[in-house]
């Protein structure tokens, strides 16, 4: 089988990308320019803002799978916060030149878009969550209005030590290596209490191939059904690290962050998938 990934050099699509390889499938990867990638993965130059370069793509890998796991991405991401460049270009209107390229191109591929759970309450999340909610409606669109085989993968929080570095979980983990090394900088907080579902991203990244071969498409909420706050996940963390609050912490309370939507696993865990990596073995693979 062939399959397509966009975002193959980000934390998820490496995953992605290495598992599919493990499992004997040929592996494309859509990048705008090279960097690390997984190694077997063949390298193909695209940009979801460039339809034409998507068709010339897809044209020459012929997947049998797409994954679209490109986004532009922002940590917090509340209105009136900074705004990374292309945001909306990419993450909205670039999920619908792939779709197209796609009803084009190989309208018989099953395509796994990652949607997130920043679309049940997308105005919390500013740009990126509006969005990422308009990707999501695109794929339903084209799943009804044209036939394709396409999904939505809603992603709840997910974390590694591949993660982009802006984000929480990485943040706490490489302040407290540097801490236990000699470094003196502390971790400031201003939230314990907020609650996540927090996956390792290895776990999610093998949920994808799943929703691809599933009988008919849908979207799926991708997440452990389990929550978490912040201070657990501290608590671990400082106990991998060797080291206690008073040493590595500076807490301003603030006002928590809103409860996310639950999850509803059933779909997800119909399919044959669970979390095979613990809240704890994640962070503690995360400190080191």
């Amino acid at each position: 089988m062939k399959a397509l990934i966009t975002g193959i050099t980000g934390q998820d699509g490496y995953y992605l990308a290495e598992q599919l390889l493990n499992a004997g499938h040929e592996v494309y990867g859509l990048v705008r320019r090279p960097k690390a990638w997984p190694l077997g993965a063949t390298l193909l130059g695209g940009d979801l803002l460039d339809a034409y370069s998507l068709e010339q793509a897809l044209e020459q890998a012929r997947p049998g799978e797409v994954y679209n796991l490109a986004a532009v991405t922002a940590p917090g991401g509340a209105w009136g916060t900074n705004t990374p460049a292309g945001l909306a270009d990419v993450t909205a209107l670039g999920v619908l030149n792939l779709l197209e390229a796609v009803r084009r191109t190989c309208p018989q591929a099953r395509v796994v878009h990652a949607s997130s759970s920043a679309i049940y309450d997308p105005h919390r999340y500013g740009l990126y969550g509006i969005s990422k909610a308009f990707a999501h409606e695109a794929v339903i669109g084209y799943r009804t209005g044209h036939g394709l085989h396409v999904s939505n993968a809603v992603l709840y929080s997910h974390t590694s030590p591949r993660q982009d570095g802006r984000f929480l979980a990485p943040t706490i983990a490489r302040t407290f290596r540097a801490l236990r090394g000699g470094g003196t900088k502390e971790l400031v907080l201003t939230d314990l209490l907020g609650r996540r579902d927090w996956s390792h991203a290895a776990d999610v990244a093998a949920a994808l191939p799943l929703i691809a071969r599933a009988d008919m498409p849908a979207d799926y909420d991708v997440a452990t059904g389990r929550t978490h706050s912040v201070g657990e996940f501290v608590d671990i963390a400082l106990d991998a690290a060797g080291l206690t609050w008073d040493q590595a912490i500076t807490v301003f309370p603030g006002n928590p962050a809103p409860a996310e939507r639950p999850a509803d696993i059933s779909g997800i865990t119909a399919l044959g998938w669970k979390p095979r990596i613990t809240f704890e073995q994640m962070i503690r693979e995360m400190v080191g």
